[in-house]
């Protein structure tokens, strides 16, 4: 963003709140195919590459996680398996549909212990000072 509240989107000059509608565009488009786009491009590794981010993250017991920009929340998915009902796990995203689809498949695998969704920008999280143990 340059001084006059302009963003680059592509190769286009656009203001700051066009940009977000933008990219709020794009992400509404894909979330139903988010995680087969995911599979094709990184030819699966992508699972591979959540898992081992997970096991960095050093989840342990009563701690509280939040997934930044957690999307289909796999990785929210993840970290609340490997918590075992022992920790709370945030999934937040700017975009409602990509938040939902997260949700659902969250649902749809029984993984809804300790979990939560919120949808927020990344700039101005709704979570107290000092309340997040680990952000992924």
């Amino acid at each position: 963003m340059n001084d006059s509240g302009e963003s680059m989107f592509g190769y286009e000059r656009v203001d700051s709140a066009e940009k977000s509608r933008r990219v709020r565009g794009v992400f509404d488009a894909v979330a139903d195919r988010y995680d087969v786009m995911n599979d094709l491009m990184s030819g699966g590794l992508h699972r591979l590459w959540k898992r081992y981010a997970v096991t960095l993250l050093d989840v342990r017991a009563d701690q509280e996680i939040l997934d930044l920009a957690g999307g289909t929340a796999d990785l929210t998915r993840l970290i609340a398996r490997q918590g075992k009902g022992q920790v709370r796990v945030w999934c937040s995203d700017i975009n409602a549909r990509m938040l939902a689809r997260g949700r659902d498949r969250s649902i749809d695998a029984g993984c809804v212990d300790g979990v939560g969704y919120v949808q927020a920008n990344a700039e101005q999280l709704p979570f107290a000072d000092d309340s997040i143990d680990r952000v992924i």
